[in-house]
Order: structure tokens, then sequence, then C-alpha cells
């Protein structure tokens, strides 16, 4: 979260760091500079922030133990607080959500507010709630792009029984438990089986029901030209992720490609590497009906590693909350619109429920990131 702060603030402009002045002057009471637990609390009338373990995480964060919050320390809440960053709403858990949730999709169109939970409470029901389907927040965002629904992903949650490269092993084992509570919410769905059995009878397996790192290789390499992402995971670099026992990949490992494959889940255009956190997407491509959309890691982002020739980037999570804004914001404006129609609504104005700062900061960071190219 801090490296993503500093990364607004810094490449942000004098508009960006002036707010973040004007917000720490807020909060800091008696103006001497630091932020003390007083002074948080107090402005932190309520919500999940409101609790002394996040005063001392954004203090210690930044290795200044617990004598009050300075001007970088804060730069994370901020960036927090205006792009809308989700907490999970599961039973005692309230934590902040830094990488994988999932998020109703009803909530998400019509609701004051969204309801998300992490992917532990998620998968172990620790959660109460009216609603049924779910999504994880890779692929609600690809649908929002793509304007379509995606069935084979719509998890029924609420309605479960209880149930007890760099980086690759943390991956891997993230996106296994991503997929195996996608595959057994639709058990039941014989379509959704249909779907899912023919994908893996597509697949080159050996005779020992194993598919090699060649046969795989060769089998992306003739889906290249259908889908785009299939180009950038013929690695043997992903084949390490999707391989949990190095053996070459099992039953399981295939479905877990074929979430992959069927949420659109992004992979930078810079570094080629699969995105597993946060990421930044051209505005631009996104809002374009038919176009494939431009992801960059924040490495890439940051060090200008990439060529493109549009100018607004905005991170994943920020994205999907104008997404939800202006989703509400055209419900309100016009209720007896069908909810089953909202998503084939033009996001022209997505831009336009972004944060200000945020959207100040992305079109700075655009400019002054390359040459030639432009981040938001």
């Amino acid at each position: 979260m801090a490296p993503l702060a500093e990364m607004y603030y810094e490449l942000g402009g004098e508009d960006v760091r002036e707010s973040a002045t004007e917000f720490l002057e807020s909060i800091d009471v008696d103006g001497d500079g630091r932020v003390s637990l007083t002074d948080y609390l107090s402005f932190m009338d309520e919500g999940p922030l409101r609790h002394q373990k996040w005063f001392n995480a954004l203090a210690e964060g930044a290795g200044r133990g617990r004598d009050g919050l300075g001007p970088r320390d804060v730069r994370p809440l901020y960036y927090m607080l205006k792009s809308g960053r989700p907490f999970c709403m599961g039973l005692g858990c309230q934590n902040f959500v830094g990488g994988v949730y999932f998020t109703c999709v009803n909530c998400f169109h019509g609701s004051p507010s969204s309801f998300s939970v992490c992917l532990q409470c998620y998968e172990s029901n620790r959660f109460r709630h009216e609603h049924t389907k779910f999504l994880d927040n890779f692929a609600l965002l690809e649908a929002k792009r793509t304007k379509l629904k995606i069935p084979a992903l719509t998890s029924t949650a609420a309605n479960r029984e209880n149930s007890g490269c760099e980086g690759a092993e943390t991956i891997r084992s993230e996106l296994h438990r991503i997929a195996m509570v996608y595959y057994r919410s639709k058990l039941d769905d014989q379509q959704a089986q249909i779907k899912i059995k023919k994908f893996v009878n597509s697949i080159p397996f050996g005779r020992d029901r194993r598919v090699a790192l060649h046969d795989f290789l060769e089998f992306m390499d003739k889906k290249c030209d259908n889908n785009q992402n299939f180009k950038y995971m013929n690695t043997p670099c992903f084949f390490k992720i999707l391989d949990r026992d190095k053996q070459g990949l099992d039953l399981v490992d295939v479905r877990t490609l074929y979430y992959v494959v069927q949420s659109g889940r992004p992979f930078c255009r810079g570094c080629r590497d699969f995105l597993a956190g946060t990421f930044f997407t051209c505005v631009t491509c996104f809002e374009r009906s038919g176009q494939s959309s431009f992801c960059l890691c924040p490495s890439c982002l940051r060090d200008n590693k990439f060529s493109h020739d549009h100018h607004l980037f905005l991170d994943n999570y920020a994205m999907l909350q104008a997404i939800s804004k202006r989703s509400r914001r055209a419900r309100k404006a016009a209720p007896q619109v069908n909810r089953e129609n909202d998503a084939n609504r033009p996001l022209g104005s997505i831009v336009d429920t972004v944060n200000p700062i945020l959207r100040i900061a992305a079109e700075i960071v655009s400019l002054s990131a390359a040459g030639g190219c432009v981040i938001m």
C-alpha cells in the first residue's frame, strides 16, 4: 500500500501534494506536524479504520514506532480514503483487503455501498449477506470491461455449506484457492460442468494424466491467435505458477488454468508477468468496446518500461470503485432501468467519477513517466 501511495504522491504534481498536505492538516489538531492517536481516532469517527491497530500499522509501516504519524505515514491513509479501497465485511474480520477479494454483484450495481469479503472469509463462509452472487475483483473488472456476464464464475456464496518465478509459490496458492471456490460452487451446475469438462478434454494430458511443460507451451502457442492472454501464458514461468507439485499439471492445476482463462486475469504488457495484486490499466482501452485491455505492473509503470498511445491509467482497485460509483449514479438518475441492463451501459463517464485528486495524479503520472507514454 505504501509504495502505491508514494507513486501517486511523487508523480502526481503540486495539486496532489497540496491536497495531501491539507489532508494531514485536517487530522493534525494541534498543528505540530504529527498525528497523535487521539487526533487519528477523532478524525476517524466511524468505520473499520477507527481502531488503534490501524494507527499503529501506519506508523510501524514506515519504521517510526508509535510516536505519531508524520506526513509520509499519512499518505497511505490518504490514498485508501480517496480511492475507496475495501475492507472485509466478514464476521469479526474487517481487515483491509490488499489482494484478492469477493464482491457482491448485486450491491456493486445498486446499493449505496459495496459488500466485499476477503478470500479467507469467503472460503470459510464466514459472512452473512442477503444476496448470493459474488465475483472476485479481477473477474468483476474484466466483466465490466467486456460488458459481458461471466456465469461460469458467478459463485453463490450465501448458499454454501461451511467447510473446513518470483513469488510463484504465493501466487500459486492463492490462485488454486480461488479456482477451487468457484469449482465447488458449480458442482451442481450441469452446464458449467460441461464447459469445464470440455476445456479439460482439450488439454494434452500424457499417459500419466499430467501435462508436461513442452505440451503446455505447444497448446498455448496454438491458442495465441484466439486470445491475447494466451501469448502471455505461453511461458515456463506461468507453467511454474500453475504446477503445484512440480511434476507437471494435474487435473486440479488445469481447473485453475480454466479460471485464469475465463476470468480474463491480466498480464503486464511491459514485463509480461502474471498480475497477482495491484496493477494499472489504461482507462481509454478499458472503455473502448472490442479493444483488449492494456495493463501494467507498478514497476513497469513507474520505470516507463512499456510503449502505449494513451494517457490515462488507474490502479485496479480505484477503477472498480469508479465503475461502482458510476453505476450507482446511473441507477439513481434512472431508477426505472432494469438492473440486468446496467452492465451494458457505456462507461464514457468513468473518469468523471474518479476522485479528482486521483484523476489529477493519474494524468500527471502519465505525463511524467515517459517522454511519449502517459499514465493515469
